[in-house]
């Protein structure tokens, strides 16, 4: 797929260098930029020469991803990442001049942004599944004077890169779901690996720290939204058919009677509302990520509100739970008594409608109580943190969910590998 508009727009110098400053304004303001080092590189790059094909307004705006890539069914899968998320994961990464730098999955601009931070001392090497990618990025590169201070790499990320390893830093521009061996193996002690990170479904911005052996931390996380990774670390959900609308999600293995969720959802519902409210435009992430990490047999359920008769938390997605007989979800309707407010509502089905509908309500008012004006969770990541509940499998690994900021767990399990 290509852009409808094949004709290459022009772009003015003096209209580019007032739209880059404007952006740098609106990105300091959105506490995107933090420091001078990244607002100096994000001056020095030419955004525009990275998507030729799009307009100077489209490139210098702040908010605006641009795709550049598409498979067969329409959906993106290469893009110039939006300026806010590209300078909030630079600053998070902390690079400093020297360092040596992988980034996963290319683009260009953004490994050019990292060129300037390392300097001509550092090293920057740039990998990507799709060789057409590589070659763009290549060819962008080398128009804007960079290629020699780029190593562009055609690979799965799968592996990382070993012959540029060890890295100081690891920055990862595609939505990953698990945490590869190689990444923790390629990066020095005390390296930061940046990458938006989808827990359960939902994709937020971490920022992990390399601690002893394969111990990572991982900071508090910003929301965003990425291209899926392709190859070996391809999401690969267990999606069960609840309606022709509506469908469940799960990490669960194996999935709990799935031929009987149909006849469960078809069943006479159970309503609690939980008392908890959001602003019409009130971020609630924090609440999906607290039942992702929390919720005993998490799921999400997908569908649309008329599907499933109320509005859902975002995008058709909300957080359920199924555990082979009942089934309960959380819903968003209006709440009659505001117009500007909308109420939380738990649905249940099946013969424990009431049971799980509470345990949801119960867990929401939680988080409104002890977490809503907090930052969110931590995350610990190690392949033997032991499987109990609250610990989220992938292939690779085990993912901990701290929310007490203050809370510095006893690891005693990093000296016996069969916990």
């Amino acid at each position: 797929m290509t852009t409808s508009d094949t004709t290459t727009p022009t772009h003015d110098t003096d209209d580019v260098t007032a739209l880059c400053e404007r952006m740098i304004d609106r990105l300091w303001a959105i506490n995107a930029l933090r420091s001078e080092q990244v607002a100096a590189a994000v001056r020095a790059v030419p955004r525009h020469r990275f998507a030729p094909e799009r307009s100077s307004q489209e490139a210098y705006d702040a908010n605006t991803a641009l795709r550049t890539r598409w498979d067969a069914d329409g959906h993106a899968t290469s893009s110039v990442s939006a300026p806010w998320v590209q300078t909030l994961m630079l600053e998070r990464a902390d690079i400093r001049p020297g360092m040596r730098v992988l980034e996963i999955g290319s683009g260009g601009y953004n490994a050019a942004l990292i060129a300037e931070l390392v300097g001509e001392g550092g090293q920057v090497t740039s990998i990507d599944i799709d060789p057409e990618v590589v070659d763009r990025a290549r060819t962008h590169l080398a128009k804007t004077g960079y290629d020699d201070r780029v190593k562009t790499v055609v690979g799965d990320a799968e592996h990382g890169h070993p012959d540029g390893a060890p890295y100081d830093r690891i920055i990862v521009t595609v939505a990953a779901t698990d945490l590869p061996e190689a990444w923790t193996e390629q990066l020095v002690d005390g390296g930061r690996l940046v990458l938006p990170l989808g827990v359960r479904g939902f994709q937020r911005v971490y920022a992990f720290t390399h601690q002893s052996g394969n111990l990572l931390v991982g900071e508090t996380g910003d929301h965003a939204g990425f291209v899926k990774m392709q190859g070996l670390g391809a999401p690969a959900p267990t999606i069960v058919p609840v309606t022709d609308a509506v469908a469940l999600t799960t990490d669960a293995d194996p999935v709990p009677a799935p031929d009987r969720l149909p006849d469960v959802f078809a069943a006479p519902a159970h309503e609690q509302y939980t008392g908890v409210r959001m602003g019409r435009n009130e971020y609630f992430g924090g609440l999906q990520m607290w039942l992702a990490t929390t919720l005993v047999d998490f799921a999400t359920l997908s569908g649309d509100a008329e599907a499933l008769g109320h509005n859902t938390m975002g995008r058709h997605q909300t957080p359920a739970t199924w555990d082979g007989t009942s089934l309960a979800y959380l819903l968003l309707p209006k709440a009659s008594t505001d117009p500007a407010e909308w109420e939380f509502l738990a649905r249940g089905h099946g013969p424990d409608a009431a049971e799980l509908a509470a345990i949801l309500v119960d867990h929401v008012q939680r988080w409104d109580r002890d977490h809503r004006s907090g930052p969110g969770p931590r995350f610990l990541a190690h392949p033997d943190i032991p499987a109990v509940h609250g610990v989220i499998r992938t292939r690779h690994t085990r993912l901990l969910a701290l929310w007490d900021q203050h809370d510095t767990p006893q690891m005693d399990w990093q000296a016996d590998p069969g916990a």
